[in-house]
């Protein structure tokens, strides 16, 4: 459970910093904040709360009732999923970036990034099904 507490934390943090850091940089580019809501950096944000910091509370709650924390297969949900995780926010502020320069980015840089993003985001749903057969076997 303090295994959970503490990624949990560490992704507020990561989460808080993020916002701040996105919300600066679109206003110094001098965005409004309706137009510094079209791109993805913003949405880091909220990915990180969400994702990283609401799952792991969760997670918390589960460990509380049931102890899966100890498990070997716990240790490689949580490899799993934190590459997956923060590889995905960071193509995530990568698509950002790139939309914060106003340009269109070539095919081939469009390409990679979307193609990075989705090995991340695979990589994040083998965490996810590693999660639901731990789950499913402490319950």
């Amino acid at each position: 459970m303090h295994l959970c507490l503490g990624f949990a934390c560490g992704y507020m943090i990561l989460g808080m910093v993020v916002g701040v850091i996105a919300r600066e940089i679109t206003r110094r580019k001098g965005f409004d904040a309706q137009k510094a809501k079209t791109t993805n950096l913003l949405d880091l944000h909220v990915h990180t709360f969400m994702l990283g910091m609401a799952m792991f509370l969760i997670l918390a709650l589960f460990a509380h009732i049931s102890d899966f924390t100890g498990s070997v297969l716990f240790r490689w949900f949580l490899c799993i999923y934190n590459i997956g995780l923060l590889g995905m926010l960071a193509m995530l502020a990568v698509r950002g970036t790139l939309e914060l320069k106003e340009t269109k980015p070539s095919k081939a840089v469009n390409a990679s990034v979307s193609g990075t993003a989705g090995l991340f985001h695979v990589t994040l749903c083998a965490g996810f099904i590693l999660l639901f057969i731990i789950l499913l076997s402490a319950f």
